[in-house]
């Protein structure tokens, strides 16, 4: 659109008939809207996403806090299937509470059995955790523009991009040491937990402009990239 009226701009100004004010002020004033709408969705959209980090790392040192006080293996809890994204923090066991081990090797492409055997694995420890009512009442929702694009944690070897994905903190004041990286259609910004502190980094990716069937497989590239170089720092 912004295009087709620079055009429309240009050819007013070599018509050998000439043109208006009124002419000149239409187009320049439609070009300035346009330009201007572009400008304010990008700057909301990177203000949801700063919001929704702010949030996640808020939990994360909420739930540190929780495993200390309530003596129990506190974690926060991504929902990646759903529409939109949830989260939520919740208490489980004591510390005597035991993850099922890693899987031996895992594969890039899930059978239908592995993906079976994860959901039935998620649904019994689901049923060992409570939401922490002084956190939240509900899950937390992300806006429809914002992704989780995916979660790393010790309990895989590979970025988790869909199902039921957990960080875990211990009474200990040990917590897991995980990555998260959320999105917008012009930004990434990747969340580096550290195991043994309460130090939380971010970093920040831009994308720039995308067509919109780019977005999703231009966001899934970055986020492999940003996962391998964080396997490799680990």
């Amino acid at each position: 659109m912004r295009l087709h009226l620079n055009k429309k701009f240009f050819i007013l100004l070599n018509n050998k008939q000439g043109f208006t004010l009124i002419e000149i002020l239409v187009a320049l004033f439609l070009i300035v809207l346009v330009m201007s709408l572009s400008l304010s969705t990008s700057f909301s959209s990177r203000a949801d996403l700063d919001q929704e980090v702010s949030s996640i790392e808020r939990a994360i040192r909420f739930m540190s806090d929780e495993a200390a006080l309530k003596n129990a293996v506190v974690r926060l809890h991504f929902i990646l299937d759903k529409d939109p994204q949830e989260y939520a923090v919740e208490y489980g066991p004591s510390d005597t509470f035991i993850l099922p081990p890693k899987p031996e090797y895992e594969t890039k492409v899930e059978t239908k059995e592995e993906e079976e055997k994860k959901k039935k694995t998620m649904k019994d420890i689901n049923l060992k955790f409570n939401k922490i009512a002084e956190f939240q009442d509900k899950n937390s929702e992300l806006p429809d523009h914002i992704k989780i694009i995916g979660v790393a944690t010790p309990q895989s070897q590979k970025l988790q991009t869909k199902g039921e994905v957990s960080i875990y903190t211990y009474p200990t004041g040990e917590k897991d040491e995980a990555l998260v990286i959320l999105g917008s259609e012009e930004d990434i910004i990747s969340i580096k937990v550290n195991p043994f502190s309460m130090k939380i980094e971010h970093q920040v990716y831009t994308l720039g402009k995308n067509l919109e069937k780019d977005v999703v497989e231009k966001q899934q590239a970055k986020a492999r990239e940003i996962f391998e170089k964080w396997q490799k720092e680990k």
